[in-house]
């Protein structure tokens, strides 16, 4: 675990706040006292109102050692109820006409009326790239087998071909076997996930210590989503069944608070016994474990890299940054412990993101993260502290996925980039061993 004075890239005096010190004392204090049931215990000290607009607290870690009774019983009990009880369920149906085609709820439950022309371009797109995988998996007959679980799994060509159309993005009907596919490395064991679904099914008998804040944190976690939307409605037992179960899986890790918004992706796409097995596959391929356990080391060691690739590929900003004394910790922490998912760019862009992120795994966050700072260059380089942090800390607007994309790729796939990156971890490592 990583001593709680961090190399001098973290410190500030001006933002303090926003450092990691900061992130791991509150979530420390955090595991100590109980937390009021859907209230959020953040210090209501009137001189860091300003802060708190940029505050990190919202991903901190936040694994608790609850009442058992609470935790075991209590909370599962209305969850439960809820299961075998939905005709008492607030009833949505009045924004079933009122989503996108992500199924996000329009502002204020209006109906959209009119789609924005970058809209339907890109829905044009999708609907053509469809039809064009459709044509191209039956013609080369890829199809491995077909139903379990709502999933049918496909044996895609791991070429130069099948990559340059994942860049190009995956049309949204095809995600999510394209998905599997990525994070199982092109592995087709069915066996080992019939396997995990008997283990999710026997993790859910289990009870967990981490069950009050998982509840806690389920509702203030996508609402916007029709899906999400429903107090102890179908996706929201959803979520809260594969944390508890992945809590008891990963007992290291148990449960941080970033893991939510990272679900409710997967649960848009899968069912939730798959949404488990996706779970295990990223904590896998990305190495997710170290994101998560106490000391956040992959967090850290994010920060260390990705301004190590600020200074090679967006060195005016991070002159700009030091200048402000805004550190990675001050807005990335948000960025990463989520996977970009908790609003930071539009949800079509997201899911570009994701394309790439199951592609390549975490490594690409990196690029992601530069590339978004260069897509904002303009203003953030005319912008003060506070300006700087509001824009950072809110969701950044991305208009042409295909530039930003196209620019992550550039800078990943550039020769001699991959060694780099092992070179800049390396050095972190070493600083990191050195303060221990």
């Amino acid at each position: 675990m990583l001593k709680r004075d961090q190399p001098s890239y973290f410190s500030t005096s001006k933002i303090k706040d926003y450092s990691y010190d900061s992130f791991r004392t509150k979530s420390k204090i955090s595991r100590q006292k109980s937390t009021p049931r859907l209230r959020n215990n953040d210090d209501n000290n009137e001189n860091n109102k300003s802060l708190r607009r940029h505050s990190i607290h919202s991903v901190s870690r936040l694994s608790m050692q609850s009442n058992p009774r609470d935790s075991s019983s209590d909370i599962r009990m209305i969850y439960d109820y809820y299961h075998f009880n939905q005709s008492n369920l607030r009833k949505d149906e009045k924004f079933s006409s009122n989503v996108d085609k992500y199924g996000f709820v329009t502002s204020e439950g209006k109906k959209i009326k009119v789609i924005p022309t970058q809209e339907k371009k890109r829905d044009k797109k999708d609907a053509k790239r469809s039809l064009k995988w459709a044509h191209w998996v039956s013609n080369n007959k890829l199809v491995v087998r077909s139903g379990n679980f709502g999933i049918s799994s496909y044996k895609f060509p791991w070429d130069s071909k099948f990559f340059k159309r994942i860049s190009k993005g995956i049309p949204d009907s095809w995600r999510s076997p394209v998905w599997y596919y990525l994070a199982t490395n092109g592995s087709t064991d069915t066996e080992f996930d019939e396997g995990l679904v008997k283990t999710y099914n026997d993790l859910l008998k289990l009870p967990s210590s981490h069950e009050r804040q998982i509840d806690l944190d389920i509702p203030r976690t996508l609402h916007s989503h029709i899906m999400f939307r429903t107090r102890y409605g179908p996706g929201q037992r959803a979520l809260f069944d594969v944390l508890r179960a992945f809590s008891n899986y990963d007992e290291q890790v148990g449960y941080c608070q970033g893991m939510t918004n990272i679900v409710t992706i997967l649960l848009m796409y899968y069912t939730e016994e798959y949404a488990f097995i996706m779970l295990t596959k990223l904590f896998t391929k990305c190495n997710l474990h170290d994101l998560f356990i106490p000391g956040f080391p992959a967090l850290m060691e994010s920060f260390y890299v990705q301004e190590k690739l600020m200074n090679k590929y967006a060195y005016k900003i991070l002159v700009h940054f030091k200048n402000l004394q805004i550190s990675s910790t001050a807005y990335a922490t948000r960025w990463y412990i989520t996977l970009f998912t908790s609003e930071v760019v539009p949800h079509h862009t997201l899911l570009r993101i994701w394309d790439l992120l199951m592609l390549y795994g975490f490594d690409i966050l990196y690029f992601v993260a530069v590339a978004l700072l260069k897509y904002s260059e303009a203003i953030l380089l005319s912008s003060d502290f506070d300006r700087a942090l509001t824009m950072l800390s809110s969701s950044i607007k991305v208009t042409d996925d295909d530039k930003l994309t196209k620019k992550i790729r550039k800078m990943y796939n550039k020769k001699g980039t991959q060694k780099l990156i092992v070179n800049f971890k390396e050095e972190y490592r070493n600083q990191s061993h050195l303060s221990i």
